[in-house]
């Protein structure tokens, strides 16, 4: 039996490859250059202007800053973020799948509860909503706490599946306009 954790990364970029097109040798070596240079062995951070070059450099946003600069705002921290949370930018800006399957992607790599978790909490839907609302710049939208409640058909549920998640959001207005 091979490695778990090195066959979990091969799938993660072999699935990162069919999402967004660009071979995931480029993931790998910016993952590989970064975690030599990296002092941490277990999270490998990258720097806002690394993240940018290579932003640039596999050809997606490079029309839109702003929405560069939104991706980012969603995971960088003190002006770095992980080699994963940049993958999850790339996938954000990627023209190359709809906004069901980007949001699918960041919804199961970023689940507190893990990956191949079916549930989204309460805070963790709302904390999407909020990052969806900053990235499309959507304005006319009730609260995230107030949209969770609609999406659990008028109660405050602790929890609700990446399933119902993604229907309301990709058949509501206004996620739906901006989820194409």
């Amino acid at each position: 039996m091979g490695n778990s954790k090195s066959t979990r990364k091969f799938l993660e970029l072999r699935r990162l490859e069919e999402i967004t097109g660009i071979p995931r040798q480029q993931f790998s070596n910016l993952h590989d250059e970064f975690k030599r240079k990296s002092a941490d062995e277990n999270e490998v951070l990258v720097d806002r202007s690394d993240c940018r070059h290579f932003i640039n450099q596999v050809g997606v946003g490079a029309y839109n800053q702003k929405l560069v600069d939104n991706a980012f705002g969603f995971f960088l921290y003190d002006g770095k973020m992980t080699t994963e949370q940049l993958f999850s930018c790339v996938v954000m800006l990627s023209e190359t799948m709809d906004g069901i399957e980007r949001l699918t992607y960041i919804i199961d790599t970023h689940n507190p509860k893990g990956a191949d978790e079916n549930m989204i909490t309460r805070r963790y839907g709302r904390k999407i909503l909020k990052h969806i609302n900053e990235f499309f710049d959507i304005k006319k939208t009730a609260p995230p706490a107030q949209v969770w409640i609609q999406m659990c058909g008028g109660t405050d549920k602790e929890e609700l599946t990446r399933d119902q998640f993604i229907k309301y959001v990709s058949t509501t207005a206004p996620y739906r306009d901006f989820l194409v």
